[in-house]
């Protein structure tokens, strides 16, 4: 029989493994190319320019970083006015309820973007879009300390979604997608705007999945019940790599 003292051993040992996992996360890195002219935003991700950048990678359990059954794809493009996200979440069940702009929808399903400019400055902005393509927008002074939400709307934020299906909470459903284009002036930390080739701004992508299961993923795991943890943001490079609209 393993003794007290054994045992002790192995859970400090399994301890130890695990906070070292941690502090040695590697947080990904994304190259961010430049479309030659504005995208349409229609949240069906059907512009050419989609299709010829690569996804961010996966999404992963945001709490301990294990992979995910729930398939989530991300791509970032940006040109001198605007910064564009586009999310294809993999759903069967599409479900929301919240219409009014900055509701908390986080407590339902939706895809967020956390985005800092200047890791020296801790302002951050984060978007938050529904199925039902309602919008929470919040610009962040430091860690979890907003301006009042309707306080701060930007003004020239653009938005779109796409369902196949329907948002009812009943199974027969495919996917949801959306495209976000945030105006580069909302960001207002930025050393270059409209960002130069090589700059390096840091981000993080998230979904909250309820149904069929509950799912809380990001693109850079926190490793934390808490998705404001700035020191695990990725990182986005902008480049001087074009790429067409159509």
């Amino acid at each position: 029989m393993i003794n007290r003292v054994a045992i002790a051993l192995i859970s400090t040992a399994a301890f130890c493994f695990v906070q070292a996992s941690a502090n040695t996360q590697q947080l990904p890195v994304y190259e961010v190319a430049r479309v030659t002219t504005q995208l349409k935003l229609d949240g069906q991700l059907s512009e050419r320019a989609w299709s010829e950048v690569t996804s961010v990678g996966a999404f992963l359990n945001n709490r301990d970083g294990s992979p995910s059954k729930v398939t989530t794809e991300a791509r970032v493009l940006y040109d001198d006015k605007f910064i564009y996200l586009g999310f294809r979440a993999v759903d069967t069940n599409v479900w929301a309820t919240m219409k009014r702009r900055d509701e908390h929808l986080w407590l339902e399903e939706v895809v967020e973007v956390f985005l800092q400019a200047d890791p020296a400055v801790p302002n951050y902005i984060e978007l938050e879009v529904n199925p039902l393509g309602t919008m929470l927008d919040i610009y962040l002074l430091e860690t979890r300390k907003p301006l009042h939400y309707e306080s701060w709307n930007s003004e020239k934020l653009r938005w779109a979604v796409h369902v196949v299906g329907t948002v009812d909470g009943k199974e027969g459903d495919r996917e949801w997608t959306c495209e976000i284009a945030l105006p580069l002036e909302d960001v207002a930390t930025a050393p270059h705007l409209p960002p130069q080739p090589g700059d390096r701004w840091r981000m993080n992508l998230y979904r909250v999945e309820r149904l069929p299961q509950v799912a809380e993923l990001a693109w850079s795991p926190s490793l934390q019940d808490d998705f404001h943890v700035l020191s695990k943001f990725g990182e986005i490079v902008f480049t001087d790599h074009r790429v067409p609209k159509n």
